[in-house]
């Protein structure tokens, strides 16, 4: 029998970056967890009057000019936005240089589950409005997931492998495990990996309602309440969180990811998701 074992390299977190409804820094997200900062509130990007649900998790006083340049901004949805300034961060706290590395060996795997649904919501409301012609031409590089990686690859200089992956909540670990598996078998030296998500919007909120997913409930504070018993949802969040995998300067060693569905029916089946990780003890 052919000897399979192949040789694979060890793989390190040598930075993070965050932008979250509690903080949008690493450093200001670790302050909310540990001074018990709740970072759900009533909804604000929209009317939700004739809405059941009430209540999300929003980014808050979040600045696109002050993480990148403000003319590629405006061709980023909040998705892709968040990606760019999560990645900045975990790229800045590794201490690496692209300059200095091989950029075709420095890659990006950062999936969105849904994209931009608020591009699909203004581009049909301009389609009955105006006609199809004044439809943005920029629609859907503006819309798809995987935009959110192509656009910190461009931000950032990473130009070897650049990927996502879509499995619903299980993304972002998805995209870490893909990443991780990268640098193992040598197809790249260091990635930008993880997750980022911004539907709070209409279509969103609507969509998941009628999946009967969301909680109703008005009280921040029992809003999301997973082990409960009084429990009746979930609530809809928004955000990245971004990991940058190289080195020997380490937080931890990624040492497997897994991802399985909890539940039966193939529609309402949901992803989930474990990391197992050894904590830096230096």
């Amino acid at each position: 029998m052919a000897n399979n074992k192949v040789l694979k390299r060890r793989v390190v977190v040598t930075g993070l970056g965050a932008i979250t409804p509690i903080g949008n820094s690493v450093a200001e997200f670790w302050d909310g967890i540990r001074k018990g900062k709740v970072g759900i509130g009533e909804i604000t990007k929209f009317d939700t009057t004739d809405y059941k649900v009430k209540l999300a998790a929003e980014v808050k006083d979040f600045v696109p000019g002050d993480h990148m340049d403000k003319k590629a901004a405006r061709r980023m949805e909040a998705f892709s936005q968040y990606a760019v300034a999560a990645a900045r961060e975990a790229y800045e706290d590794s201490g690496l240089e692209i300059e200095k590395e091989d950029p075709f060996r420095a890659g990006v795997m950062i999936g969105s589950g849904i994209g931009s649904l608020q591009v699909a919501e203004q581009s049909y409301e301009k389609i009955l409005t105006k006609g199809p012609a004044r439809v943005n031409p920029l629609m859907v590089p503006l819309m798809i997931s995987n935009m959110a990686a192509g656009n910190v690859s461009i931000q950032l200089g990473f130009r070897g492998k650049c990927s996502n992956v879509v499995t619903a909540c299980a993304t972002g670990t998805n995209c870490i495990g893909d990443a991780f598996r990268t640098i193992q078998y040598g197809d790249a030296d260091m990635m930008l990996a993880g997750g980022t998500e911004g539907c709070v919007c209409p279509l969103g909120i609507a969509g998941f309602t009628a999946l009967t997913a969301l909680s109703a409930s008005t009280d921040p504070l029992r809003a999301s309440i997973p082990f409960d018993k009084d429990r009746d949802g979930f609530v809809l969040g928004e955000g990245a969180a971004i990991v940058i995998a190289v080195g020997d300067a380490l937080y931890l060693i990624v040492v497997h990811t897994v991802v399985g569905i909890d539940g039966d029916d193939g529609i309402l089946a949901k992803t989930g998701s474990i990391l197992l990780i050894y904590h830096r003890t230096t």
